[in-house]
């Protein structure tokens, strides 16, 4: 009985470690300088209403181009109901994916700042933009959205999302100067973008965000990350349990090997308290009720510690911290299909298509 219980306190107290920091975007002096905002799109016509209205009412001024990647659907004439402009992609370039379409899209930036953002974030409010510039600090900002959950199979997310923040071993107890950043959304200057090499310079990272990040850094520029909650939000996955499956094996494998052993180490004792926990409780029932109470106990401790750390990253349920063991044991599948597509088969599926790596 004393393993089981000490798991558990060792499981929660690993939980706090990795994740003891949570730096939002606070309201700063604004930021004088023009942004052109570049958006890389390919099939993202259900997408960029909601991001374009969100943008139309900032009271901050801005360009903004939507950089059309050969899509299919109505995305330009979307972007152009909203008054983006859109620039096509060339796709005679060897180079394709999401990287190659940044890159090329930054070299019709007007403005002093780049803001690089994804199709399917929202503004959350009319000063978000400004609150976004006015982080920046002469280096590379980056910031992981709130995630907004609708469906319930969207829950699953959970410890995908958690460990997206904590796997950059930025946020945990003790501070380091790893190079890593988050994707989602991406400030720099125009400058210094083209100066480290940018997207470019990134182009054999899965992960642009860590690509950046490294070359930000060799430039010797200051590299930060945020977290989104109260600012900038985005809906993952909304088509389905299977796309939001293959959308999280695209680089989770590969964002896992740049996670410091440690963290890595504290992250998997973390996970396995909600399973332990669980599991703890079901035997309890068949002992007596003092047991069975105490083991009560001890899971509600981990599920409410779980779910405050949880609501850090996005709309999650105290039921889904409840049940915190199902959402480990659906990321145990995806990561292990994530970890075959990257290592053996080395390809990754991206707006479908596929991309050796």
């Amino acid at each position: 009985m004393i393993i089981p219980v000490l798991l558990i306190i060792l499981s929660v107290c690993a939980g706090h470690f990795v994740f003891s920091r949570k730096p939002y975007i606070s309201q700063k002096e604004p930021y004088s300088a023009a942004v052109t905002i570049i958006i890389p799109a390919r099939n993202e016509a259900h997408n960029l209403p909601h991001l374009l209205t969100s943008l139309s009412r900032q009271e901050t001024d801005y360009q903004c181009l939507v950089i059309d990647d050969g899509s299919t659907d109505n995305t330009v004439e979307v972007a152009r109901q909203y008054g983006a402009r859109v620039i096509p992609y060339d796709h005679s370039l060897a180079w394709q994916g999401k990287s190659a379409v940044c890159y090329f899209g930054a070299g019709y930036a007007e403005a002093d700042l780049l803001l690089f953002l994804d199709a399917d974030i929202t503004l959350d409010h009319e000063h978000a933009l400004r609150d976004i510039i006015s982080t920046y600090n002469g280096g590379l900002i980056s910031i992981q959205p709130y995630h907004r959950t609708k469906q319930l199979y969207e829950q699953l997310s959970v410890w995908f999302n958690v460990l997206t923040i904590v796997g950059l071993n930025k946020f945990a107890a003790i501070q380091n100067d790893d190079a890593a950043a988050f994707g989602p959304v991406v400030l720099c200057s125009k400058a210094h973008y083209f100066m480290t090499g940018g997207h470019y310079g990134a182009r054999h990272h899965i992960i642009e965000g860590f690509g950046l990040a490294h070359l930000f850094k060799q430039a010797e520029r200051p590299v930060t990350a945020l977290l989104g909650k109260e600012t900038i939000s985005f809906r993952m996955y909304p088509e389905g349990l299977r796309a939001m499956s293959k959308g999280w094996a695209k680089h989770f494998a590969s964002g896992a090997q740049a996670t410091k052993p440690w963290v890595m180490g504290a992250v998997v004792i973390w996970m396995l308290g909600s399973v332990c926990s669980m599991l703890f409780f079901a035997w309890s029932i068949t002992q007596s009720f003092s047991a069975m109470l105490f083991a009560g106990l001890l899971y509600l401790f981990y599920t409410v510690h779980f779910h405050i750390l949880s609501r850090r990253t996005g709309t999650f349920t105290f039921m889904t911290a409840l049940l915190a063991s199902v959402a480990f044991f659906y990321f145990i599948y995806v990561f292990t299909c994530s970890w075959i597509n990257t290592f053996i088969l080395k390809k990754v599926e991206w707006k479908d298509r596929n991309i050796k790596l």
